[in-house]
């Protein structure tokens, strides 16, 4: 399990990606390439199947979610054009949120549980490298990228006479994006993207009506999130 705390390694990842430049430009100089940026969409996630032993058998846990949201920013530095391609890394915080929609646990059949309610959370912070193909003539740019991070995720939901699964966990995430950024001035862009983001080993607690622990589960958590944004040059 991970120990790190999302302001250390986010002040970490800061020192390393963005300031690998001159004085000037970690002052803020214009031209220095440091940027910004906000965004906010709808977020997919996809059915989870917790198992693991429950009451001392194996059983799983399954659940589908409702269309939930996410809210994230990143601070970032454009180094310039190799080829036709430029290069950014970045630094980014997001938070991701979908409601419980069905519940299904092996140990009572096949039919969903009733009483269902709760969500499922995460706060992540990555470390982004993104690479941007300018198309000429046009203020479109389209871009792609990759992130590595740590999730601190949080399952917190009920189902059938007052049965839980809650706890908190921090795990290794990963994430693909995808998008274009259309300029509207020199320093603004407004950004159209998707991003993959899977949370792996999540493992959570399931505890009966009385609050005594019945078993441990686990699964990996697969989001996909649509989202429009702004960024701006410092």
């Amino acid at each position: 399990m991970i120990t790190l705390r999302p302001a250390t390694l986010f002040r970490s990842l800061s020192v390393v990606l963005l300031f690998g430049a001159s004085p000037a430009q970690a002052a803020g100089e214009a031209g220095s390439g440091f940027y910004g940026s906000v965004f906010a969409g709808g977020n997919f996630a996809n059915n989870a199947e917790f198992s693991g032993a429950i009451g001392g058998s194996p059983e799983t846990v399954e659940n589908e979610y409702d269309t939930g949201f996410v809210v994230g920013g990143a601070l970032g530095k454009a180094w310039g054009n190799f080829g036709r391609a430029g290069l950014r890394t970045e630094v980014e915080l997001s938070y991701r949120e979908n409601d419980v929609d069905q519940i299904f646990f092996s140990g009572n059949g096949p039919d969903a549980e009733i009483n269902v309610g709760g969500n499922s959370s995460s706060t992540s912070v990555f470390a982004n490298v993104l690479v941007d193909l300018p198309l000429a003539g046009i203020p479109v740019t389209p871009f792609a990228g990759v992130g590595i991070g740590v999730a601190f995720t949080e399952q917190d939901f009920v189902y059938g006479p007052g049965v839980s699964v809650s706890d908190s966990d921090e795990v290794l995430t990963g994430q693909f994006i995808a998008g274009v950024s259309y300029a509207v001035s020199d320093r603004y862009a407004l950004t159209l993207d998707g991003r993959y983001q899977r949370a792996f080993g999540v493992e959570s607690r399931r505890l009966a009506p009385d609050g005594s622990l019945t078993g441990t589960i686990e699964d990996d958590l697969d989001t996909f999130s649509a989202t429009l944004g702004l960024r701006m040059k410092f």
